[in-house]
């Protein structure tokens, strides 16, 4: 990024796709308005990769924290055997550890940021702020474009207070961005979604349907870290149909199962369920979803263990619950190092985070249509039993 930066920030610079993509072989490929971050970061003076890594390191701990309230508020208070869980330290040391967010860090990744982004964005869901909801997550969209479809969404479903904030600052992070680094270099970008849409990404670390094709059906050389290929370290792999139109039909469904399936319920945590539903969908629709992209996924987990609290009993609970569990294993603990090699007869393995988003979306499209659980008469609304042996909770109850 910082490259492309300095390249706009030449004279008659020319077109920064075609240059530094296309023909000087630099793996950029985020949008021009995703520079606008680094350009004020710049402007206040913080330029060294030693300062950025302070600012993700500050980042990193502040996810912790607000997770760790977060969780707590959502979850309320959970007793095993009648001993209580101490949900905010283990929330805290959950964020710091799962392998998105430290992978991230390790690898000076933006990507806390907008994960922290999208932290502060569930909050204010939750706490019905939605203007403030889409503000947040547009300015987490001038990086990762996989957020736009939630205005599409917003509008879909009458949600004109979030709309409003996400088409507000969109618009004017578009309009400084055109301003900054000219409106050709916007039209020069689509030329690179092209690009990618078409070829995906070979590595491991691309967590997509895509990905996991590619490394199934591509037959060629090695292309992981290959330096000798069309663009080093980017094992961007030739054009395979049997890879393309697979990605592309399930790209569509994913962006289209939130607008076609609604929560039953009408409570705050129902509104969050579908929001961190979609957001989760449309980042797996993407062909190229890096494992630190999946950092998201903190506050969804938190929404759906909620919802097995306040869906099911019994066995269900525990099928669930369990299910929660894997899926947490696959998507934060690195089973396949990020430095390994990109193996094809492991495929299955080092797809692991992909196939943990995957369960976990399962989970949460069956808790949107499952009816919350009724509380007996003469019973306190604030406190549900799980139906698991031993394990209580207290919620916040429903608005």
């Amino acid at each position: 990024m910082g490259r492309a930066l300095d390249f706009l920030k030449q004279p008659s610079s020319g077109l920064v796709y075609q240059t530094l993509f296309f023909s000087e072989h630099v793996k950029f490929q985020y949008p021009p308005a995703g520079l606008l971050i680094l350009d004020l970061l710049r402007w206040i003076g913080i330029r060294t990769p030693e300062e950025l890594n302070f600012i993700n390191a500050g980042l990193l701990i502040a996810t912790g924290l607000v997770f760790a309230v977060f969780s707590v508020r959502v979850l309320g208070s959970i007793r095993i055997f009648k001993v209580a869980v101490p949900i905010g330290p283990i929330a805290f040391i959950l964020a710091l550890r799962f392998y998105p967010s430290n992978l991230a860090f390790q690898i000076g990744q933006m990507q806390i940021l907008l994960g922290f982004l999208f932290l502060l964005a569930c909050w204010a869901v939750l706490n019905d702020r939605r203007v403030l909801a889409g503000a947040l997550i547009a300015l987490a969209a001038t990086v990762k474009p996989q957020f736009l479809p939630l205005g599409v969404l917003a509008l879909w479903q009458r949600n004109w207070r979030f709309a409003a904030g996400m088409i507000g600052v969109t618009a004017a992070s578009l309009a400084l961005s055109i301003s900054l680094y000219g409106w050709l270099t916007h039209l020069d970008y689509l030329s690179v979604l092209s690009f990618l849409s078409k070829h995906g990404e070979y590595q491991h670390l691309n967590q997509s349907l895509g990905g996991f094709l590619v490394r199934e059906l591509y037959q060629g050389p090695s292309l992981d870290r290959d330096p000798s290929g069309s663009i080093p370290q980017s094992a961007f792999p030739p054009y395979i149909a049997a890879v393309y139109i697979p990605t592309i039909i399930s790209s569509l469904l994913m962006l289209l199962t939130p607008f076609l399936v609604r929560s039953k319920g009408t409570d705050r945590i129902s509104r969050l369920l579908e929001f961190c539903t979609a957001s989760l969908l449309f980042t797996m629709a993407s062909p190229i979803a890096w494992v630190h992209h999946y950092n998201i996924l903190l506050p969804v987990y938190i929404v759906a263990l909620k919802g097995v609290f306040e869906r099911w009993q019994g066995a269900r609970a525990r099928i669930a619950l369990t299910l929660l569990g894997v899926s947490l294993l696959l998507t934060g603990y690195p089973w396949a190092l990020a430095s390994d090699p990109t193996i094809p007869s492991l495929d299955l393995l080092q797809s692991h985070v992909f196939f943990g988003a995957l369960m976990l979306v399962g989970i949460l499209l069956i808790e949107m249509r499952a009816p919350l659980l009724r509380v007996e008469p003469g019973k306190s609304s604030a406190r549900v039993t799980s139906g698991v042996s031993g394990l209580s909770t207290g919620s916040m109850g429903h608005s």
